[in-house]
């Protein structure tokens, strides 16, 4: 039975699947489409500072702040797009298992840390650019770096439910100091105070 293209399902049908009794999609599923759903609302606060920016254009300083804006877009864009193909990958490693490939251990590893990689580097983003944010939009920003910081956790969480599947102490220890390290960067960056 071929796996759902998440990308698409509209969002009743995406929770249905997600609510069906099967394991596509699942954990990991939900953890990359939150990720990108944190990336996509960032990426709304980025062109509304944009456009706020554009309809102040004599301001000094603005070109700076156009540009760190327009950066900042384009990265939350790639990680839209690029937590939404996590997503999907996560079937793909799923498929892995099911099939009994040889890499599917690995792979059952790899896509849930990527997912929480790419949630840490869109919390980073986010933070970078909060207290220059647009202020009615601050609140879109906070609420996509709690999305995200969900799905980093989210993503640890996956692999580390997926050690077992790892054979191979060597690299099931290697897996464990790459959770470890990615849950240390989190304990360094603490969240933003409430305003």
């Amino acid at each position: 039975m071929p796996l759902p293209v998440i990308k698409e399902l509209n969002i009743t049908g995406y929770l249905r699947e997600l609510a069906d009794d099967s394991l596509f999609p699942s954990a990991g599923a939900a953890a990359g489409l939150t990720a990108a759903q944190g990336a996509a609302l960032f990426a709304m606060v980025s062109r509304v500072n944009l456009r706020k920016l554009k309809d102040k254009s004599s301001a000094t300083g603005s070109e700076n702040k156009t540009a760190f804006w327009e950066r900042a877009l384009e990265q939350a864009e790639n990680l839209t797009t690029r937590c939404l193909e996590l997503a999907q990958e996560d079937g793909a490693a799923y498929r892995d298992m099911v099939d009994n490939d040889p890499n599917g251990p690995a792979h059952a590893m790899d896509v849930p840390l990527e997912i929480s990689r790419r949630s840490l580097e869109i919390s980073i983003l986010i933070r970078s650019a909060l207290s220059s944010s647009y202020a009615p939009v601050r609140a879109d920003a906070e609420t996509a770096l709690a999305l995200v910081r969900g799905s980093f956790r989210a993503g640890l969480i996956v692999a580390r439910y997926n050690l077992p599947l790892l054979h191979d102490q060597t690299a099931r220890d290697n897996y464990v100091n790459l959770i470890e390290t990615l849950k240390l960067k989190t304990e360094l960056d603490p969240p933003p105070a409430a305003q």
